[in-house]
This record gives structure tokens, sequence and C-alpha cells, in this order.
């Protein structure tokens, strides 16, 4: 008598399939990702993708997304602590970029296949498309986070945050872009550091 299989919720199996992926383009890299490649990874047949997702770049939608939320939660983190003065926009600038950095280290494979998407996008005007928006989405939480210090403080910044926050991220990928050429964990930590004591002489 064949075994009965047990129901997976969609949202649930999407979920998985989206780490998966993740693990497939850290391994193989990101050119690699195919939606077979997902199956064989998952050990579910090639049809379960596709019914979770309608195509490869609906799957890269939530591999974007799913970078996001990572960021997402360091920053709700942040609305928790007390912040009052410019010293203390350093101190939570500074954890959050620390944070963001202990990940680069920790998994350098995982972030390798995130900036690859980001070169793939270039040759690619669909998932160019996808990479803007989800890029979108991701200086959207970052300049939230300074708007939000900014109103904690009754300080101002001395530009749109809009663009503060762009100069914010292009430093700090730049930064984990030379750590994983490199792999120098001084410098990568001395030049986080810096970026959020630079960050921080911007309000006022």
């Amino acid at each position: 008598m064949a075994e009965k299989r047990t129901h997976v919720p969609l949202e649930q199996r999407r979920r998985e399939l989206t780490e998966t992926a993740v693990r497939v383009m850290a391994r193989d890299g990101a050119w690699a990702l195919t939606t077979r490649a997902v199956a064989k990874e998952a050990g579910m047949p090639h049809g379960t993708v596709h019914y979770a997702f309608s195509s490869k770049n609906e799957l890269l939608r939530e591999v974007m997304r799913l970078d996001i939320s990572h960021l997402s939660d360091l920053a709700a983190a942040q609305r928790e602590r007390e912040i009052s003065s410019a010293q203390d926009v350093r101190h939570a600038v500074a954890e959050v970029f620390t944070a963001y950095a202990d990940s680069v280290m920790a998994d350098p494979d995982t972030e390798t296949a995130y900036f690859e998407l980001s070169l793939m996008a270039a040759r690619d005007p669909e998932l160019r498309a996808l990479s803007g928006q989800s890029q979108g989405e991701y200086r959207a939480v970052v300049a939230q986070l300074l708007e939000d210090m900014a109103a904690r403080t009754g300080l101002a910044w001395d530009a749109d945050v809009a663009l503060v926050a762009e100069q914010a991220l292009s430093g700090l990928f730049g930064a984990a872009v030379g750590w994983l050429e490199h792999r120098d964990d001084a410098l990568f930590r001395a030049l986080i550091d810096d970026a959020a004591e630079v960050l921080a002489r911007r309000l006022g």
C-alpha cells in the first residue's frame, strides 16, 4: 500500500523551495539556478516547483524578498531601542551594519550568490525589472529606518533621506564586495564602523 503523503500548505511549500533555491545558488552560483535544479535539491517532482511558482522569475522574486526580510528584521529590532541623540543613531546604525557584516562573513557563498543575481539582471531586461523592484524595497526599508531615527531624535538629515539611504547602502555593499574578494576581516569591520560614524554625522 502506497504511503499517504502529508499535505503541505502552499505558502510553506513556497518558503521551502525559496530556501532551497538559495542553497543551490550559494553552492553552484546564481547562473546555475533552474527549477529542475531546485526540484532535485528538494527531492521533489519538477511539477511541484511549477505548482508553487508560475516561472523561474517568480521564484527569483521570492529569493530576493527573503533577502529583504532579513534586513527588515534588523531594522525592526532598532525600533525597540532608545534613540534620542546622534550618538545613539551612530550606535544603532553600527549595530545594523555589523549584523550585516557578520552575516556576510558567516555565509559568504550566499552573499556572493545575491551579488551574482544583480550582475545577471544587468543583462536580462525581465530580471532587471525584478531586481529593480527588489532593490527599491531594500532602499525603502533603510530610508524608513533613517526617517524613524531622525524623528525620534528631533534632528534632520543633511540631504534627502532617499539619497542618504542610497549612499549608506552603496558603502555597505562596496565593503562587502571587497571582503568577498580579499577576506580581510579587520578592514571590513573598520569600514563598517567608519560608515556608521560618517552616517551619524549627517544628522544634525
